[in-house]
């Protein structure tokens, strides 16, 4: 089933079923069902992930492997096997798909997309790392789990030092951290964290610091925010979804926030959104910041609008909603034929010394490769282009000279005749 969209946005969903697919694609206008794909099992949660604008991955929710489809086909990629150590638990793409990243047991593992190498194996959890996230730029990548603990680690120390430590470690968690996201800022961004023990942080990491710790009265196990940073949602255990509004922080760095009480006051700055009837697994927040998606352990993806907290329309599922986000309508979801922007390989199960030496396809859309690749002919060309234009330059400000030297002439020659001898 593959039907054609102009949409500039779409919703991904996968559930822990997988009967009828592993993965689909959602019009969130009209909530029609655009595309599937299938001919897989189902995927581990929040496992689904979209590789640049070419590809969609999602990580086997039982055997150590991970699915890929082309966006604009229902059936897996032919001829590439992407097995991974183990079961993957949590799996991440950098935006422009050049690195996968995914998490076996308490392990981290760092593939290039181009070749398949396994270019970094990192521990240091001590428990099965169950989130993963990467900063918009895909510089930075935060990894979070079991242990509560919560590291942001460097992709270039990563990928250049097998011992490479993380950028900060943060430890404010007293339970399992359910949930990561970044806001905007690359390597200055801030970093929303939602655990079990009812907390949702936020920390700097331009500094490292731990901006706010708000505490409900539920365990919480999923988080996002809008692109304005300028409100905070997160999802708990009991189905309620809690907006928090980030441009009114309170003065102290914890604050408490008291939703189930009877007698909460209209003016608290925490909204309620109340539709699941259970766990909330997934949230993320549309581009024009007006209406959010959520999806839970009871089968239904609900759009809500956010103004008014009512639910516009829902996607239900046959089994527990593993993922759901908001992406970008790309031209490939409707292409007849794909145009990828990368190529993909089969993953290494072990890292490879030898394989630096590896050969690197580039792909160029309708572009010479010779023009790419032939670095001395680009360099030549350039030249001389270049000389060409320094040459007119020097030209034209030898021009410019000469007309000053011979207005400066006049000038003095009338001084002469007029002023001095009069």
């Amino acid at each position: 089933m593959h039907r054609v969209t102009d949409a500039k946005e779409v919703i991904l969903t996968s559930d822990a079923t997988g009967e009828s697919w592993s993965a689909a694609v959602w019009d969130p206008r009209n909530g029609s069902l655009l595309s599937v794909y299938k001919q897989a099992t189902a995927l581990g949660h929040r496992s689904l992930q979209l590789l640049s604008d070419s590809y969609v991955l999602g990580a086997d929710a039982t055997r150590p492997r991970i699915h890929i489809w082309p966006l604009n086909n229902p059936t897996p990629l032919p001829n590439v096997r992407l097995t991974t150590p183990g079961r993957v638990n949590a799996l991440a793409c950098t935006p422009n798909g050049s690195y996968i990243i995914a998490s076996v047991g308490e392990k981290l593992f760092v593939w290039q997309t181009c070749n398949g190498r396994l270019l970094a194996n990192l521990a240091k959890h001590y428990q099965t790392v169950t989130c993963l996230a990467t900063t918009r730029d895909g510089s930075l990548f935060a990894s979070a789990g079991e242990d509560g603990l919560v590291f942001v680690w460097s992709l270039y120390s990563a990928l250049n030092d097998a011992r490479c430590s993380p950028v900060h470690a943060f430890s404010n968690h007293s339970l399992p951290v359910r949930d990561l996201h970044f806001g905007h800022g690359d390597a200055r961004a801030r970093l929303y964290t939602v655990s079990l023990d009812r907390t949702a942080n936020v920390y700097e990491l331009g500094s490292g610091a731990l901006l706010l710790s708000v505490v409900f009265d539920a365990p919480l196990t999923a988080v996002t925010v809008n692109d304005r940073e300028s409100e905070l949602f997160v999802g708990c255990t009991t189905g309620e979804i809690f907006l928090c509004n980030l441009h009114e922080p309170p003065r102290g760095v914890e604050h408490h926030v008291m939703v189930s009480s009877s007698n909460v006051d209209e003016d608290e700055e925490s909204s309620v959104f109340k539709a699941h009837k259970s766990n909330v697994t997934a949230l993320s927040v549309s581009l024009d910041c007006s209406t959010l998606l959520s999806g839970s352990t009871d089968g239904a993806a609900h759009i809500w609008d956010i103004a008014s907290r009512q639910v516009l329309r829902t996607f239900q599922h046959k089994g527990p909603v593993t993922a759901a986000f908001f992406a970008r309508g790309f031209d490939n979801f409707r292409a007849p034929f794909l145009k990828p922007r990368l190529q993909v390989h089969n993953l290494q199960r072990t890292s490879d010394d030898g394989g630096k030496e590896s050969v690197v396809e580039v792909v160029a859309r309708g572009r010479n490769p010779a023009e790419i690749l032939n670095f001395e002919s680009y360099a030549e060309g350039s030249g001389d282009s270049r000389g060409s234009e320094e040459t007119k330059k020097l030209e034209d400000l030898q021009k410019e000279i000469q007309k000053l030297k011979n207005m400066n002439a006049s000038l003095y020659k009338y001084c002469v005749t007029h002023i001095l001898k009069s």
